[in-house]
């Protein structure tokens, strides 16, 4: 029943999206249909009943245009060629084909047709006025076709560089967590060497003096491996997750108490080694850098014990303002010294250099060796900042709902643009057989239709214009304006009728024509 609905709940979403893409896609057109008009549709779409017929074939274009693009697109643009205030539906059908039509000439074929069957439709609808078509449609083409297009291919480009981000992520994720399974693999040499090491010193202790009471050293030799077996569980486990996580230490790591610890152990392998802290515990000090601290003394001790046996070394912690420093040396008056791998060396100043701070291990001026790091007490690891940039941040839900916006935003200002370029640029009357104009044509007692068929339709543009500058209309008289420039000057025609028979008709400039 669950697996049913999470296959049903994404198809009732995208369906519901869909009908609420149709609905506005239909009123929109409707209400555009009150102001985009020209002369030479089937029937003038600011009649209600019209305006209804044409936002309703607004919307089969667009039912279309998923499976159907180039279909849907044409049948567009030949609806918009006729009625204009259909260009949301051709916007529509313009990216869907720039979207899905595969070849590039091809799509480019359809798109070039789609933009040219308007304007054949309005060049011959208008008489061949090349002037006004080709400024109307010129710019209807920018905004029904070009943009959406446009609009299409960056959004394309876009997804394609996301998924690019996401596949370098991938791998430098991957890599990171290679990384880090080294670095374990590091941490557990340096857990096992410094516990074997001293086991090693407890044995050969036991060996030497073999008439000393060996109930402490046995104790020491039991308590360290298991000790030293409780961090390889540890580890391991670690390295069994599937995804590898940063080591975090107890609290107390790195404190003057831990360090102090490190110090008695390596006393009680036979180690003579002294402790000098400067400055203020680094309980309050960041995880990582203590960590560090303490992986520095151990590693150091662990030097001592095995390559140094009976020198004497010297542990130094010195906490200042903004640093830590922390070096551990000895004299080098020792035993015949067992070669070593220097991994554990490597993995500490690997962790130092992770951290931003300096390392240096080598002889010391005099005799004996010498491990120095400095640490910054501000310092963070990449693996936190990695672990707090791959924490899953809950979805914005309102992404879906400013996408819509932005999409809602633009279909409705190319219909704005339309309803200004139609409303603005407009064609020229047309005149009698013996050249004079519909304005002195046209007689008085004329009937509402005959006038709307030779001068055009009310045009809102020229109405609103015409305020504050036109002569009182005649009483109980409902007027059409329409807009039209005259060597150049712009003017405005009015028309009144009375019971739908022109009762008055006028002629006036525009303010600052």
């Amino acid at each position: 029943m669950s697996a049913s609905r999470a296959l049903t709940t994404p198809r009732v979403v995208a369906l519901a999206h869909e009908l609420a893409l149709l609905a506005f896609v239909a009123a929109v057109t409707y209400m555009a249909t009150q102001y985009v008009t020209v002369d030479w549709g089937p029937a003038p779409c600011d009649v209600p009943s019209v305006g209804a017929l044409v936002a309703g074939a607004a919307v089969l274009p667009a039912v279309l245009r998923r499976r159907f693009p180039v279909v849907a697109v044409l049948a567009a643009a030949a609806l918009f060629g006729w009625y204009p205030a259909t260009g949301i539906a051709l916007a529509l059908a313009s990216y869907s084909v720039a979207e899905r039509v595969g070849p590039t000439r091809w799509r480019a074929a359809v798109l070039t047709v789609a933009a040219l069957l308007p304007f054949t439709i309005g060049l011959i609808g208008s008489g061949y006025q090349w002037k006004v078509v080709f400024i109307e449609f010129g710019i209807s083409a920018l905004v029904t076709i070009a943009g959406p297009v446009v609009v299409q291919t960056l959004l394309a480009q876009r997804e394609q560089l996301i998924g690019a981000l996401r596949e370098q992520s991938h791998y430098a994720g991957s890599t990171a967590r290679l990384q880090e399974r080294s670095r374990i693999a590091q941490e557990m040499h340096d857990l096992l060497g410094h516990r074997l090491s001293l086991i090693s010193l407890y044995a050969g202790s036991l060996e030497m003096d073999a008439t000393r009471h060996v109930s402490e050293p046995a104790r020491l030799i039991r308590t360290t491996v298991r000790t030293a077996m409780d961090e390889l569980r540890a580890t391991l486990g670690i390295l069994r997750q599937p995804e590898p996580a940063a080591t975090r230490p107890a609290d107390h790591t790195g404190t003057r108490a831990d360090i102090f610890q490190l110090v008695r152990q390596a006393q009680a392998g036979g180690v003579h080694v002294t402790l000098t802290w400067a400055g203020a515990d680094l309980s309050e000090v960041a995880r990582p850098v203590r960590q560090a601290v303490h992986r520095i003394v151990r590693e150091g001790l662990t030097n001592v014990c095995r390559h140094a046996p009976g020198a004497r070394a010297e542990v130094l912690v010195e906490h200042g303002n903004d640093r830590v420093r922390v070096s551990v040396s000895d004299d080098g008056r020792a035993a015949a010294a067992t070669p070593g791998t220097g991994l554990g060396l490597a993995g500490v100043q690997e962790r130092v250099r992770l951290l931003g701070g300096t390392f240096s291990a080598g002889p010391s001026a005099g005799q004996g060796f010498r491990v120095t790091a400095e640490l910054s007490l501000a310092a963070t690891t990449p693996l936190a900042l990695a672990a707090e940039a791959q924490v899953d941040k809950p979805e914005d839900g309102f992404a879906r709902a400013g996408m819509a916006a932005v999409l809602a935003t633009g279909l409705i200002g190319a219909v704005a643009i339309l309803v200004v370029t139609f409303n603005t640029v407009m064609f020229e009357l047309p005149g009698n057989a013996d050249g004079r104009p519909v304005f002195e044509v046209v007689a008085l007692g004329s009937t509402r239709d005959q006038v709307t068929q030779n001068v055009g339709s009310d045009s809102p543009i020229a109405r609103i214009a015409s305020r504050g500058v036109e002569p009182a209309p005649p009483p109980n008289a409902d007027c059409s304006y329409t807009y039209f420039e005259e060597n150049g000057t712009a003017m405005v025609e009015r028309y009144c009728f009375r019971r739908d028979l022109l009762v008055e008709k006028s002629r006036f400039l525009l303010p600052g024509a």
